[in-house]
């Protein structure tokens, strides 16, 4: 009988919240100055900065009764089914809803509220650059490796080379093709997982990993988790901006 693991957050909160700042210092030091001016603007609702709303939406996305709360199976999204954990639904369905949420909220005035759900979703994008949330497992070192990572991950962060607009084409040997592009939401956590699944299949699905593994793909892991979620971000707020007349 097939056994499913439930799994719990290993990347600690503070990580989460850790890589909104350092995700603002990759879209600086790649000039994309409007938008991190944006992201570092004052919510009038609440007087805080939009950045640390984005904090706390990637923090509560991990925290039940938080009210922003995300369902751990729908942190997970494999690149060739679309499925999530155990579930139909998977990160790119989450993703992309919370994304069309934001935009409406925007649109009514409510940045702060908008900004608190693109945290929720700047969550799912990088988890999906863990291997093991795009191979739909809870084994084969996903606690260790987390775990690893939220202590050491400072080591491997960039601060430029974001990833802002891209098209990408992927084929499987049977002739099945998934063509993906930047100006949909869900394709940005199907090329995570296009990108992290095989991370999953060089390092981790033969077992015998070790903490050498684990610095092995941080440098893949960390700098991708930085240079796409600068990209979101800056191509997310950019947009908005641009909807609101701000």
């Amino acid at each position: 009988m097939k056994r499913f693991v439930i799994i719990q957050p290993r990347f600690q909160i503070a990580g989460h919240m850790e890589l909104v700042e350092a995700t603002a210092e990759v879209m600086l030091g790649d000039g994309k100055t409007a938008a991190y001016r944006l992201l570092y603007s004052k919510d009038p609702q609440t007087g805080m900065l939009l950045a640390e709303l984005v904090a706390h939406g990637s923090r509560d996305a991990d925290l039940p009764y938080s009210g922003g709360y995300i369902l751990t199976l729908w942190h997970f999204h494999h690149p060739w089914s679309h499925r999530g954990y155990l579930t139909r639904k998977s990160s790119a369905d989450v993703f992309a809803g919370l994304c069309e949420r934001a935009q409406k909220l925007w649109q009514a005035g409510e940045t702060g509220r908008a900004a608190w759900q693109l945290g929720r979703a700047l969550h799912l994008l990088q988890d999906i650059f863990i291997p093991q949330h795009s191979a739909l497992t809870g084994c084969y070192g996903h606690a260790a490796l987390e775990k690893w990572l939220t202590k050491d991950w400072k080591k491997y962060r960039v601060t430029s080379g974001g990833c802002y607009s891209w098209s990408r084409e992927f084929c499987r040997e049977d002739g099945t093709c998934h063509r993906l592009n930047s100006q949909s939401f869900s394709d940005w956590i199907d090329l995570g997982a296009h990108l992290s699944f095989p991370w999953f299949e060089s390092y981790f699905a033969k077992g015998g990993f070790t903490e050498e593994t684990f610095r092995q793909v941080a440098p893949l892991v960390i700098p991708h988790v930085l240079r796409f979620s600068a990209g979101f971000l800056q191509k997310i707020f950019t947009d908005l901006a641009a909807g609101a007349g701000r």
